[in-house]
């Protein structure tokens, strides 16, 4: 008998497990309950904040076995670890049976009546919601790692075609597959603009490295390799700012077509796709300077994705044979001061999720009656 299922048997004897395990698995996730009805979470003596904001993943892991963080270590979750009695330096306390693991999610005590840490929230779960998290932490060491198998370990790669030669990790080879599917352990979107995928890690926790992206905010499992949109924004500040003859033009180029005394016109990519640059006036020597995330070029970014690539393998191998995507985000938010392909050095922590601290500035100048490029980084300010 599997551990899970001692757990259970341990738990709900014969019966079978009441509640959905896809619905606690969301609540486990995300602190969202698949029924509709809100969470509430009361942490201390009674500050009460939507549980979306303290889902159990938070603190004790995908995998359940608790993970230190500011000096507090949660307790391991997994049905093999409820199911016994515990001894150890720091407590000691009966095997859970399920009355006594819903009064410690929703009541804060544990298995011997004794209040359970101040950092451990009271969750306000319905009886249905309840026994959809208690069904779904009987089934826990029985989910398997999505992309995670014995002998290999599956990346999916989309808006670049690469097929390199991959050192194999702890034995597993590296299984590279061009769609994003449930059953993938990182994702690597090295189109033009990844803000879907970063919607979509958002919502399922897939970590996700996107080459670039519009407008999208990173989340959790995202990270971005080139700079944010507002760092574009506060470079083409900085520089008019030092530039009394430069125009910042935000939304199109109207502006433009009777702003002959402006010696440069500042703008967006964005901005700039709305815009005719051909039949601006251009009066003599005015020239337009677009701040874009990165060169816009297919090679660069199939450059970058395959260095990228690399980079995911050292940090696999870095993350120890029991790989986990929990553990996977760990060491790419430790990623410093490294260059992927022909771009300057990235950096990520768990705060910051754009690697660039520079724009790609691409200066246009009528000359010959066709607009050559002056291209160049900028720093960020």
């Amino acid at each position: 008998m599997t551990a899970a299922l001692l757990f259970a048997a341990l738990l709900w004897g014969s019966a079978p497990l009441a509640g959905s395990v896809a619905s606690g698995e969301s609540i486990f996730r995300s602190g969202q309950s698949a029924r509709g009805a809100p969470i509430d979470a009361t942490v201390g003596p009674g500050d009460t904040v939507p549980a979306t904001l303290l889902p159990c993943i938070n603190c004790h892991g995908a995998d359940g076995r608790g993970r230190s963080e500011g000096g507090v270590r949660p307790a391991d979750i997994r049905p093999s670890v409820l199911a016994r009695p515990l001894r150890d330096e720091r407590r000691e306390r009966p095997a859970y049976d399920a009355a006594r693991l819903r009064r410690a999610i929703t009541m804060g005590f544990d298995v011997a009546g004794r209040p359970l840490d101040t950092a451990m929230p009271r969750y306000g779960l319905s009886q249905a919601d309840a026994d959809d998290l208690l069904a779904y932490l009987a089934v826990l060491e029985q989910r398997q790692e999505p992309g995670v198998s014995s002998d290999h370990l599956r990346i999916g790669v989309i808006g670049a075609a690469l097929t390199p030669p991959l050192a194999p990790v702890y034995g597993r080879r590296i299984e590279i597959v061009s769609r994003r599917d449930d059953d993938l352990l990182l994702l690597i979107d090295a189109s033009a603009d990844g803000s879907a995928s970063l919607a979509a890690a958002r919502s399922d926790g897939l970590p996700t490295i996107v080459f670039a992206a519009a407008d999208a905010a990173p989340g959790e499992s995202g990270f971005v390799i080139t700079a944010s949109a507002a760092d574009q924004e506060r470079v083409l500040a900085s520089v008019a700012a030092a530039d009394d003859t430069a125009l910042l033009l935000r939304q199109d180029c109207s502006a433009a077509l009777t702003a002959t005394a402006a010696r440069t016109l500042l703008m967006r990519d964005s901005v700039a796709a709305r815009c005719a640059l051909e039949q601006l006036p251009w009066p003599a020597g005015q020239r337009i300077r677009i701040a874009l995330a990165a060169p816009p070029d297919a090679v660069v970014r199939a450059q970058v994705a395959e260095a990228g690539l690399g980079l995911v393998v050292e940090l696999l191998q870095q993350a120890g044979h029991e790989l986990t995507r929990e553990r996977l985000l760990a060491q790419l938010q430790r990623v410093q001061q490294r260059r992927l392909g022909p771009l300057p050095p990235i950096s990520w922590t768990a705060q910051r999720r754009h690697g660039l601290d520079q724009v790609w500035m691409l200066g246009l100048a009528r000359k010959d009656g066709r607009l050559q490029p002056e291209p160049g980084w900028l720093a960020v300010p």
